[in-house]
């Protein structure tokens, strides 16, 4: 058994020791776990279903595939299925620990995956014992928008395994399932200033209308976001006035995003912007016939991807004339 927790310990350690060194940011972030505590095996012998509490610190490493080392504390109690123990109604089990938990995250979801080691002590009941065992769980968690940034709840599974007795006379090892509700939050450094206003040039002469293009310069995005901004309803009513104006042109709305994450995603998120701003104009009144959409990823920068203001002016959406 001791063999088998090393051994998961050390997968952890081994994806850590891959993902580490290709992240691009990290930050702290803290968890609590709040679920219903099933024993099995021959622990079912000693201790009948309860409930567990655990409460869990780490640093988050990189953001679509994410590693985090983490230390854990757990506390599970148990209903006491020994008729002639006298001394408590409850069995209850403390362990504590640390490991390696390997998240995949698109926008506001997460599936994740952990593995443990540690120390695992009886604080009342009849078990009577400590000894040393692993943990191992995953599920998904989910940022709802009615939660704070950063801020994730969702439903996990973990399987407790320690060196303990089982249960009086016997020489299992103690085992039980934990599965409940995980609330989940990553401190993540504050959302970047948006890019300072680029001066107005002086405009060329009107060009024939099927040549004219209009660049919505202002129009940016948050980080990894598709959610318009406040800063750029002014803009976008302003190209709602223009194209009821000129009531006979038809526009594609041009998607784009920084330098950060795999091309393939960068392309979806690019197509979620574009579709966001079409939306935004189709509610103030034009056709939706009159506006395509388009995604180019971080193919088509117009600033450097070396810096958080180039990064910034990259995540943009423009409109432009379809001749």
């Amino acid at each position: 058994m001791r063999k088998m927790w090393l051994r998961s310990v050390g997968v952890a350690v081994v994806v850590g020791c891959i993902a580490a060194p290709a992240a691009r940011a990290g930050e702290p972030a803290v968890g609590l776990d709040v679920g219903a505590a099933i024993p099995i095996d021959k622990f079912q012998d000693t201790a009948d279903p309860g409930g567990a509490l655990s409460p869990w610190v780490g640093y988050q490493f990189g953001d679509a595939y994410a590693f985090t080392p983490f230390v854990s504390v757990q506390y599970s109690a148990f209903q006491t299925a020994v008729e002639e123990n006298k001394d408590a109604d409850i069995t209850s089990l403390f362990s504590v620990g640390g490991g390696g938990r390997f998240s995949l995250r698109d926008e506001h979801k997460e599936v994740f995956f952990s593995a443990q080691g540690g120390w695992y002590t009886d604080v009342t009941g009849p078990v009577n014992d400590n000894g040393g065992g692993f943990a191992i769980a995953g599920g998904a968690n989910y940022e709802f928008g009615f939660l704070p940034r950063g801020m994730a709840l969702g439903l996990y599974v973990r399987y407790d395994q320690s060196s303990q007795h089982a249960a009086r006379n016997s020489y299992d090892d103690l085992k039980f399932l934990t599965s409940g509700f995980g609330l989940h939050h990553r401190f993540l450094p504050p959302p970047p200033p948006p890019p300072a206003p680029i001066l107005a040039q002086a405009p060329p002469p009107p060009p024939a209308p099927v040549k004219r293009k209009i660049v919505l310069r202002g129009v940016n995005f948050d980080f990894d976001k598709s959610d318009i901004r406040a800063d750029a309803r002014p803009v976008l009513n302003e190209a709602v006035a223009t194209l009821k104006t000129e009531g006979v042109i038809r526009v594609v709305a041009e998607g784009h995003t920084d330098g950060i994450g795999s091309d393939s995603y960068n392309e979806k998120l690019s197509q979620r912007r574009a579709a966001a701003v079409k939306a935004y104009l189709v509610k103030g009144g034009i056709d939706a016939s009159r506006i395509e959409t388009a995604g180019f990823g971080e193919s088509r920068p117009v600033a450097t991807n070396d810096t958080a203001d180039g990064r910034a002016q990259n995540r943009r959406v423009e409109l432009r004339i379809k001749e």
